[in-house]
């Protein structure tokens, strides 16, 4: 009886045994499933539930190193065999986003025959690559760019240009040098063999890629090809941003641009195609400052246009007369309007640069205009450039500023209200040293909605007088969310000052880019990158990132200055 029982016990337990499910979390089943012709179909299924399950799932580096190793020669075997089910490979390979897969995204890019299944399968596939950054493509991507840009018959369509358009941002992130000339060429082709949207991805990849053989074509382009998207994504953006990657080697070009020489290759090109040479200049000027090199101070302000600083006549609103005003607002000197528009560009350049040098020949031009606006710009460049020079220019300017009434940006304001103003940027530009020569010049302020105005930047004047020289101590305010922003903007500004080059430092004042009031945003993401003096800071990148994707359509116009900031500082640091 006892060897009846065993023998009934082992039988149940090979039956049992012989019954088991197939382990759906095991990728073993589901590639069995794959190599059976007749369960193929739900093979492909499982392994795509499995994918999702683990992508999902946290410290999943050993699972993901498993698909590598036991998935990816699968779908290599099958590849040619299963068309019906590249897409669902592709789909698996990108989810998993290993450069491994490089050889089957390579072969996906192989099979774009203009139709909408062969777009899915290329897009797809550029997905993965993207992802992965899989440098394992990049002959198989180059080739598809170059032969879609001599013929796009196969990049057609209702998306006409979406293939090319990720193929160049593909490229973009692999950061292969090879891929230059091609690009270079995409962005030289006319405007009738590419929609514009293609030009605005090549110039943002050429700028990943850093080669100054981009920088002549990028320029070009700039002034000469036509886009008629009007927001900070066009492509004149797209160009500066690229310049500010490429960085220091793209100075003497601009700087040849920003004279205005006629005979110029560039601005004989561009004035062909509808530009004028004054244009160029300003835009020169402009991007010079954005890329924020001290190799172009000098050539800056040797470019300030002769005259445009001269102080101006003030007359009383009240005793001039209308008729005369309106006489005088028609007969206006284009020259003159295009001078001072020059000028404008230059000291905001040579604010975001930074070199107390500037001081000297940006405070003569803080008296040359009575308009609000373009006070507030002087006021500020010089705040930005800071040092001695800078502080006696604005604390003058803090007891003498006065505004045509006509030019305030409100109602709140008075002609006197940039005074108020100016005393943020004084206190900006100061040191340690120069605490009692701001207080003296708002003290001398007797009116009084100046004088509670100019109350507001205390917190900043105790910030400098408490820390010093004392990195630490500015480091501790910047970081205090609860601390007035005036403090923290004054802090950021100081720790370029007492610690320059340290990447650190320059994390902690990107991730203080947060700061509620968005002036202080501006100093934030400018100070960020001064700080660095030309070294890159992945980590400071990787953070201004976040916020901003973190605050993605939640903020609104105000916030443009300082998002366009920002995204100059990022290219500028991006490893």
């Amino acid at each position: 009886m006892r060897k009846l029982l065993l023998s009934s016990l082992f039988a149940l337990s090979v039956f049992t045994t012989g019954c088991k499910e197939p382990d759906p979390y095991a990728f073993e089943t589901h590639i069995e499933n794959i190599r059976n012709t007749s369960a193929k179909g739900i093979g492909f299924s499982g392994m795509k539930d499995l994918v999702k399950t683990v992508i999902t799932s946290p410290d999943n580096g050993p699972r993901l190193d498993e698909f590598v190793q036991k998935v990816i020669p699968v779908f290599e075997e099958q590849w040619d065999s299963s068309p019906e089910h590249q897409v669902n490979m592709l789909e698996m390979l990108r989810d998993i986003g290993r450069p491994e897969a490089a050889p089957l995204w390579s072969k996906a890019l192989g099979t774009l025959d203009g139709s909408e299944e062969g777009r899915k399968r290329v897009l797809i596939a550029l997905q993965g690559i993207q992802r992965a950054k899989a440098t394992g493509s990049t002959d198989a991507v180059l080739g598809l760019f170059e032969g879609l840009t001599k013929d796009p018959s196969k990049d057609k369509g209702k998306a006409e240009g979406e293939i090319r358009r990720e193929l160049a941002r593909t490229l973009g992130l692999l950061k292969d040098p090879k891929a230059g000339p091609a690009l270079i060429a995409a962005l030289q082709q006319p405007t009738e063999m590419r929609p514009p949207q293609i030009h605005r991805i090549v110039a943002e990849a050429l700028g990943s890629l850093r080669d100054p053989a981009a920088i002549e074509p990028l320029v070009i382009a700039n002034f000469s090809t036509p886009d008629d998207q009007t927001d900070s994504k066009n492509l004149s953006n797209r160009v500066k941003l690229a310049l500010n990657s490429i960085g220091e080697p793209a100075v003497p070009r601009l700087v040849e641009l920003l004279t205005g020489k006629e005979d110029d290759i560039v601005i004989k090109k561009v004035v062909e195609a509808g530009s004028t040479v004054p244009v160029v200049r300003f835009t020169a000027a402009l991007m010079l400052g954005s890329l924020g090199s001290p190799q172009a101070v000098d050539a800056l302000i040797k470019n300030i246009p002769a005259d445009s600083c001269k102080p101006v006549v003030k007359e009383d609103p009240k005793k001039k007369d209308k008729k005369k005003k309106a006489e005088e607002e028609e007969e206006e000197d284009p020259e003159k309007a295009d001078n001072e528009n020059l000028r404008n560009a230059i000291v905001t350049s040579l604010g975001q640069i930074g070199d107390p040098k500037a001081a000297a020949a940006i405070c003569p031009c803080t008296q040359a205009t009575v308009h609000f606006e373009e006070q507030f710009m002087m006021a500020e460049a010089l705040g930005y450039v800071g040092g001695e020079e800078a502080v006696k220019c604005l604390t003058n300017f803090v007891k003498t500023a006065e505004s045509d009434p006509e030019t305030l940006p409100s109602t709140d304001k008075t002609p006197l209200s940039i005074r108020i103003e100016a005393g943020r940027f004084a206190v900006l530009a100061a040191g340690p040293d120069q605490v009692a020569a701001v207080r003296e010049a708002f003290a001398a302020n007797t009116d009084p909605k100046v004088a509670e105005g100019l109350k507001q930047w205390e917190p900043a004047l105790t910030t400098l007088e408490t820390c010093k020289n004392d990195k630490d101590c500015y480091l501790k305010t910047l970081k205090d969310t609860n601390a007035s922003w005036v403090a923290r903007e004054n802090a950021a500004m100081e720790l370029t000052r007492v610690a320059p080059g340290d990447a650190a430092v320059a994390e902690a004042i990107a991730q203080a880019y947060k700061v509620r009031e968005v002036d202080a945003r501006v100093t934030m993401a400018l100070m960020a990158s001064r700080i660095m003096q030309g070294k890159r800071c992945q980590k400071c990148v990787d953070t201004l990132e976040d916020i901003m994707k973190g605050e993605k359509g939640t903020t609104d116009i105000s916030y443009q200055k300082a998002v366009l900031t920002a995204r100059d500082t990022i290219a500028k640091l991006s490893e």
